[in-house]
């Protein structure tokens, strides 16, 4: 596992990558924070890590709220790309527009996932009921203690106890159970809980069979996440582990299954060798910022919302669409959406209705419709000093050409005069970019991207 007071902090780096991944120039690995964070602290062991397992707990819900979806494809293992020399993993995810075209990359941290994904509650019951020996005697010792034992007439000596180094190997098959809850316990703690379904409904007894393991091998005040002790409980528990494994004499699938997945959190990390690929984050954050955004204002301004380029869950989702009633999860989108020949956006999109009236039929434009860039052809007639010999307001608007703006959001406001509307695009680039955008080259080169991209 990482020693997160190692990581060298990259602020505002050139790619707009986020996440964790070695250094090209240096041994050790560089941490590549978002924009806005050109204060947050160096080498700080606590708000580093805190910040990993926030992150890491974002990346999984992006991933989850998109894959699967018509939004982006998950890359297949034989359609892998490689982008800026970055290697995908088996194990990585590549978000994909419908024309194939890479938009995000993301690769998943293996040395967490399989811990959670090793949580088998029927395996561990398993492992707990077989057959186990329980030897607390170290038989290679047995020389040192000669003066101490007890011999008996048919010429067999008897030791009645041993003072054993620390820690204490009973070598039972259980062990392995203990000392996995012990890690998966650490980590459902710093993910605040945020884990699979099945671990969230057996918390209470992996917490007991990971308090078990801490009684007999560590210090109350010791953890595999806390700056002072970190390096010391890893040492104990890879020691744990390989005493466990020597004297474990029968090992099935559900014991490997724990075992490798230990073996991977105390042991692994970001090795293109092994086919992790090279870092663990993802590019496209841009994507997860609009997501971060929307899901802002659904939950504190759900009623002053008439129309969002999204598609994002929601637990109760305002004016559902009817016939997405059955989908899980709930998702805001209530609107079927035009998004263009390139495939690129979501197809459902979310608007209420004005109450300005069509003019050829009793019902009235939804907000989608009234963002409209509209161009007529036909020639006209504009009196400016006079209006009302104005042709405009009376030509056959039917046949103008128009195309319709999708910004991210449209905020509805009452006033005192009526209301009024606020037009919101969400932009992935540091708030210099606007105040003086001279100054920041990059951030404007992100803004081109970021325009070809959606293009």
């Amino acid at each position: 596992m990482f020693d997160f007071s190692s990581f060298k902090l990259i602020k505002n780096s050139n790619d707009f990558f986020v996440g964790i991944r070695k250094s090209a120039l240096e041994d050790g690995y560089e941490f590549c924070l978002p924009n806005g964070f050109d204060n947050f602290p160096d080498g700080d062991f606590n708000q580093v890590r805190d910040l990993f397992f926030k992150m890491y707990r974002t990346f999984r819900k992006f991933e989850r709220d998109n894959t699967g979806t018509n939004r982006f494809n998950l890359n297949r293992p034989d359609f892998q790309q490689d982008q800026d020399q970055t290697t995908l993993s088996g194990g990585g995810v590549s978000m994909q527009t419908e024309d194939g075209e890479v938009c995000v990359l993301y690769s998943k941290i293996k040395m967490i996932e399989r811990v959670l994904e090793a949580y088998d509650d029927l395996a561990i019951n398993s492992i707990q009921k077989k057959a186990r020996r329980s030897e607390d005697i170290d038989y290679s010792q047995l020389y040192k203690y000669l003066d101490r034992a007890i011999y008996l007439d048919n010429h067999v000596i008897y030791v009645e106890a041993m003072d054993l180094p620390r820690p204490t190997v009973r070598y039972e098959s259980t062990d392995i159970v203990n000392l996995y809850c012990y890690i998966l316990d650490e980590i459902v703690q710093q993910l605040d809980g945020d884990v699979p379904d099945n671990i969230q409904a057996h918390s209470q007894d992996i917490r007991f069979l990971a308090q078990g393991f801490q009684d007999g091998y560590l210090t109350s005040n010791q953890s595999i996440f806390d700056k002072d002790t970190f390096g010391e409980t890893i040492s104990i528990l890879k020691e744990a582990l390989d005493n466990i494994d020597k004297n474990t004499y029968y090992k099935d699938a559900d014991y490997w299954g724990l075992y490798e997945a230990i073996e991977i959190f105390l042991y692994g990390e970001i090795n293109p060798a092994q086919n992790d690929g090279n870092y663990w984050g993802i590019k496209g954050f841009s994507l997860v910022w609009e997501d971060m955004c929307s899901t802002y204002f659904f939950k504190k301004y759900p009623d002053k919302i008439c129309y969002a380029d999204t598609d994002i869950p929601l637990k109760d989702p305002p004016h559902p669409e009817p016939n997405r009633q059955g989908e899980e999860p709930k998702r805001v989108g209530n609107h079927r959406a035009n998004h263009g020949n390139n495939g690129y956006g979501n197809k459902w999109i979310y608007k209420t209705k004005s109450d300005i009236r069509y003019p050829n039929k009793d019902d009235f434009f939804g907000w989608n419709e009234l963002l409209c860039i509209e161009f007529d052809t036909k020639v006209g007639r504009l009196v400016y000093s006079n209006r009302t010999h104005d042709e405009l307001k009376n030509r056959d608007r039917s046949t103008a050409m128009r195309r319709f703006p999708r910004p991210d959001l449209v905020l509805k406001l009452e006033t005192k005069n009526g209301f009024e509307l606020k037009i919101l695009d969400y932009k992935d680039v540091p708030l210099d970019f606007y105040i003086n955008p001279s100054s920041s080259p990059k951030s404007a080169n992100k803004y081109k991207n970021d325009k070809l991209l959606r293009s």
